[in-house]
């Protein structure tokens, strides 16, 4: 009772800086308007459309028009908080200035959790489902723990559909199989209204706002609601072409339905965008559809069996990734993951010394620093400098890779020392892949085969 009492005492105390962030908002201010709504947050922490609604929309828009992560220091000033609405305030600070970090959406739903915001936990799992949807390899570990989350909130239709996405992952997964069960379960029980009548009379009470927010927000979202998005962003793209918000949203809008024709209008509007405004940007979309669909016509080959015309393509986008890369470098200089990207597809084209020099750029990036090091081992090897490609995979070691990456070093580690004549070493390097994954490769026949040379 006490809780319920709490909760309806902040009922309208972020009404105030809600507003302030309305009026600052349409200024384009998008760091002065994120403040307000944060400090309405934490007045009002279970207000979704008047405060963290409008919050992602001003956060989304200060990131179309080039904002940038929270720096260092920014993003230590705001970890955690003394009270739940301060930390989860401050989980959405650093969400707000990096709105597609799924570490940031993250560390905003356990906040939500925290402060006992049901709609807000389930708000957020929305948005983690959508970026897992996009990515092109689905976190099982996330997938679970929205799929929990929607559970706890007693969502159960998207509880599910995590879990799918999940079982997608790891379609042998027993346990997985058995949430599933759960969850839809659950789900039948709750739709069939077998609950309490008071429920019953809730639901329906409820019905139209839960089936136009499921439209809206929901993942799934329906072949006739994409097409209303578009027809809708078109017509604001249409009055004011000039206004790179309306370019973005259309183009979002178009690529959604994941269809060659619509992406052909969506690049054509990039085009018409990169003529006009001269910023790189656009070219950098440009380019990124074009190899979105290259690579759907190599899979739908091989699926086919066409594998002559599969390896062709494969080729030609290896070139044509190769170029892309380049440019992307000359334009974007200081982008480390750009030099990562570039020195890989020069690895795989057989350029080793451009991809010894870009892998060695790239290597200073943190969160690309064992695979760039991984990359530019296998380069100084494939130049037969096996000593520096000792030196390179050791030092990958060191900044403690995962257990697949561990396997990966090990295992090309060994293979250097190898072929320096460092056999007993390098058996000792292929024994810890053996003991890692015994099926590993041939690394079996490895192992034995060193060990009767060294004996």
């Amino acid at each position: 009772m006490a809780d319920s009492q709490d909760k309806q005492d902040v009922t309208g105390k972020g009404k105030a800086f809600f507003d302030r962030g309305d009026q600052v908002a349409e200024t384009g201010n998008w760091d002065f308007a994120i403040q307000m709504y944060l400090d309405g947050i934490r007045r009002e922490p279970g207000n979704i459309e008047r405060g963290h609604s409008l919050l992602r929309e001003v956060s989304l828009k200060r990131k179309i028009q080039g904002g940038k992560p929270a720096g260092f220091m920014e993003a230590m000033k705001h970890r955690g908080g003394k009270e739940p609405a301060d930390a989860l305030a401050n989980a959405e600070f650093l969400l707000a200035k990096d709105p597609g970090n799924v570490s940031h959406m993250e560390a905003v739903l356990k906040a939500a959790q925290k402060v006992d915001q049901p709609e807000v936990v389930k708000w957020i799992c929305h948005i983690i489902f959508e970026a897992m949807r996009q990515a092109k390899r689905p976190d099982k570990r996330i997938l679970i723990m929205i799929a929990e989350a929607f559970a706890g909130a007693e969502e159960y239709a998207s509880a599910l559909l995590a879990c799918d996405m999940a079982l997608q992952t790891d379609p042998d997964n027993v346990d997985l199989q058995e949430m599933a069960k759960d969850f839809s379960a659950k789900g039948t029980i709750k739709q069939g209204k077998y609950d309490t009548e008071s429920s019953f009379t809730e639901s329906v009470r409820n019905l139209d706002k839960q089936m136009a927010l499921s439209q809206q927000d929901h993942l799934a979202q329906s072949r006739d609601f994409l097409e209303q998005e578009i027809e809708k962003a078109r017509a604001e793209y249409e009055a004011s072409p000039d206004e790179a918000v309306n370019v973005n949203a259309l183009v979002e809008a178009l690529v959604k339905i994941e269809e060659e024709g619509y992406e052909n209008e969506a690049t054509d509007i990039l085009k018409k965008a990169y003529a006009d405004f001269k910023e790189y940007r656009y070219k950098v979309r440009i380019d990124d559809m074009r190899i979105r669909q290259i690579r759907r016509r190599h899979n739908k080959l091989e699926t086919d069996g066409q594998n002559e015309q599969a390896i062709q393509l494969a080729s030609e986008l290896r070139d044509f990734e190769l170029k892309v890369y380049a440019e992307r470098a000359r334009n974007y200089p200081t982008d480390l993951s750009v030099k990562y990207e570039l020195g890989l597809r020069q690895l795989t084209c057989g350029q080793i010394d451009d991809a010894i020099a870009s892998l060695q750029q790239a290597q200073r990036d943190p969160k690309r620093r064992i695979a760039a090091l991984t990359y530019l081992g296998q380069a100084f090897e494939k130049k037969d400098w096996h000593r520096e490609a000792v030196e390179t995979f050791q030092k990958a070691l060191e900044f403690e890779p995962s257990e697949a990456k561990a396997k990966e070093i090990h295992y090309n580690l060994a293979g250097s020392l190898k072929a320096m004549g460092e056999k007993a070493k390098a058996m000792d390097h292929f024994s810890k892949v053996a003991q890692m994954d015994y099926n590993f490769r041939d690394v079996r026949e490895q192992v034995e085969a060193l060990r009767k040379e060294v004996e």
